[in-house]
């Protein structure tokens, strides 16, 4: 890190406190991005998923492999496939030891079809009131499918509510913020030796992120090529702004933001006020936006999509003036930035997504990207084109690329793929994404032969493929079932019947494979034979951790009886009655013997309890095994 003690505080200027320090207090500055988005946008950072996608983000979980060169304590302990082309990194800090921290990535164009290609980063930083789950710039704006057709990966870090993406001096509101050394010490060694990073890097932010963004830029120069603040605030120490961003981080969940630099004043205010790091910039392309306050709603190119609240408009003048005064400083000190003052507009993401929009080519040019990997060039042909003409799936990305004895063809939205044998069909959502992690067509799973089509109970999705089918609900996700256990369960009445959808992916098991079932299992045993359990019955097979447990395979399915039913396993049955339960018996002497006295239907009745050892508690009696000989107990 460079030596920040050459800053000094800027003289003081009292018209800031004046002038906006009353207006913006009252209003909250502390509202963030969502909270003082325009009222009629929905900006309310909960999800907004197209029609055709979950409702809710079913994400693939895999291990990923070990990411070598790591400092001491950070790892990254899984990986979460969102779609194909977006990935959730859940990684071990030492900064920040304790809960694991997702950071996300949208991946660059080509990432697929060339494995052997590095890319450059965009990081784009989130607002005051960052949520744990999501990043808003994919909740509240079109990011996903404005880079899919470019060349870089996506960097988006989840979380940090109020923490200005800054090393905090001290805990408080139960966390110990150490972000900038998670972000520049932590993450880039991960993204450079694990995610094909190219260690050409741009970044920026909006509100707060815009601050954090710069901050950042000035405090590791070498980082990064590019730098944008879009509505953030560049002055943060003339008098009125500390106070004013201190009562910003209590309404944005409660903090004393002077755990962060503690109280105004401190040399950490100054080494963290952007407008006094503007040297730190001379190489870099620097990007400033911010509107003016002024609501522009129903006006001729207006962006936005609903009438501005107070809030908006008062955080928006707010962010303007120290923008201003961070340009002005920068003029003088020789760097001159790209400045988008527009003459109207508010704090609302609509105008964020404009602004990212107008940086791109800024950020491509500073990245020093090829005018090919700037945007798509490409055109779908042939059987592709006519699978995707609907438009589910969007424009294409990239042309065509072979894949096994087929192609792919990637679109914002989704993948095509095509084979001689099945045709060409779109995949896209959570069903995409589990036929990814899978392994796509060289998976046992094949090509696909049909596109995402819904099931007839119009609850869940599914896609057949040569091999297999992978079904889709809100409740158990993306699921792939293997053919024989598909005819299986087709013969019980798919997901209308007893078993419902699968809820978890089949597992290799003692040579065969198991898969559960909402309300059962379906087990192929290893010579090929596949039946179901369910219901009760189920439920203790599951308890017993089914064909490991001492009953092995299914031999049967279930049978039903007077009173009751049963099922057959390879070392003995379960029985089920609404009196007693489900409860198992090995096969054996207490299981003959049982047997001569007619079963359940006879004089002791139905087991009562699970076989412990060598003995079977029933309805009327006991039967025991005690030295090679039978006993009988009576109640």
């Amino acid at each position: 890190m460079r030596d920040t003690a050459s800053r000094s505080p800027q003289r003081r200027r009292p018209w800031l406190a004046a002038l906006v320090l009353p207006t913006t207090v009252a209003l909250g500055l502390s509202l963030a991005p969502a909270a003082i988005a325009q009222e009629s946008s929905g900006s309310s950072l909960s999800d907004s998923i197209r029609p055709s996608d979950p409702p809710q983000r079913t994400p693939v979980s895999t291990e990923y492999p070990d990411v070598q060169g790591l400092p001491a304590g950070v790892d990254v302990e899984r990986v979460e496939w969102i779609t194909d082309r977006r990935i959730a990194l859940y990684i071990k800090s030492a900064a920040m030891p304790g809960e694991l921290i997702q950071v996300q990535m949208l991946l660059a164009r080509d990432w697929h079809a060339d494995s052997s290609r590095t890319f450059p980063e965009v990081w784009a930083l989130d607002g005051l009131r960052a949520r744990e789950d999501d990043s808003g710039w994919t909740i509240e704006t079109n990011i996903e499918q404005f880079y899919a057709d470019k060349n870089v990966n996506v960097i988006l870090p989840i979380g940090g509510e109020s923490s200005f993406y800054s090393d905090w001096q001290r805990p408080d509101n139960g966390k110990h913020y150490k972000w900038e050394t998670f972000l520049m010490q932590e993450l880039v060694p991960i993204l450079d030796n694990g995610f094909r990073s190219s260690k050409d890097r741009a970044i920026f932010g909006l509100s707060m992120g815009g601050t954090a963004a710069m901050n950042l830029a000035q405090r590791h120069p070498h980082m990064f090529e590019f730098v944008g603040s879009f509505s953030g605030y560049l002055d943060t120490t003339s008098p009125g702004m500390p106070e004013a961003i201190l009562a910003a981080q209590r309404d944005a969940g409660g903090y004393d933001g002077t755990a962060m630099w503690g109280s105004p004043g401190h040399q950490d205010w100054v080494d963290h006020d952007p407008k006094l790091g503007i040297e730190a910039l001379k190489d870099m392309k620097v990007y400033v936006s911010s509107g003016s306050g002024s609501d522009d709603f129903g006006q001729a190119n207006s962006v936005a999509t609903g009438p501005a609240n107070a809030a908006g408009i008062s955080l928006e003048i707010l962010s303007r003036m120290t923008s201003q005064t961070f340009v002005d400083r920068a003029r003088a000190a020789g760097v001159e930035p790209i400045v988008h003052f527009r003459p109207s507009g508010v704090h609302a993401w609509p105008y964020w997504q404009f602004e990212m929009v107008q940086s791109w080519p800024h950020i491509a040019n500073a990245l020093s990207l090829s005018e090919r990997d700037k945007g798509a060039d490409c055109v779908a042909i042939g059987a592709i084109a006519e699978a995707t003409k609907s438009g589910v799936i969007g424009s294409c990305v990239n042309n065509e690329y072979a894949v096994g004895d087929g192609a792919r063809q990637d679109f914002r939205n989704g993948v095509a793929y095509w084979s001689p044998e099945t045709g060409a069909h779109a995949l896209h959502g959570a069903i995409n994404a589990r036929y990814h992690h899978i392994g796509g067509p060289a998976s046992w799973l094949g090509f696909p032969t049909t596109g995402e089509r819904t099931t007839p109970d119009g609850v869940g999705r599914y896609v057949h493929f040569e091999n297999g089918s992978i079904y889709w609900t809100p409740d158990t996700g993306a699921q792939e079932v293997p053919g024989r256990i598909m005819a299986e369960w087709g013969a019980t009445g798919w997901e209308r019947g007893d078993l419902g959808y699968p809820a978890a992916p089949p597992v290799d098991t003692n040579g065969g494979q198991v898969q559960q079932f909402q309300n059962g299992w379906i087990i192929q045993s290893p010579d090929g034979e596949t039946h179901w359990v369910k219901g009760a019955i189920a439920a203790k097979y599951g308890e017993l951790n089914t064909v490991s447990s001492t009953l092995g395979f299914p031999t049967s399915n279930e049978k039903l009886i007077r009173g009751g039913a049963f099922q057959e396993f390879e070392n003995g049955n379960i029985y089920w009655s609404a009196a007693t339960g489900a409860h198992y018996i090995l096969y054996g002497p207490i299981f003959d013997h049982w047997g001569t006295k007619d079963w359940e239907q006879g004089e002791f009745g139905w087991p009562t309890a699970d076989q412990s050892g060598q003995t079977v508690r029933f309805q009327n009696g006991t039967i025991s095994e005690v030295g090679g000989q039978i006993r009988e107990g009576r109640n």
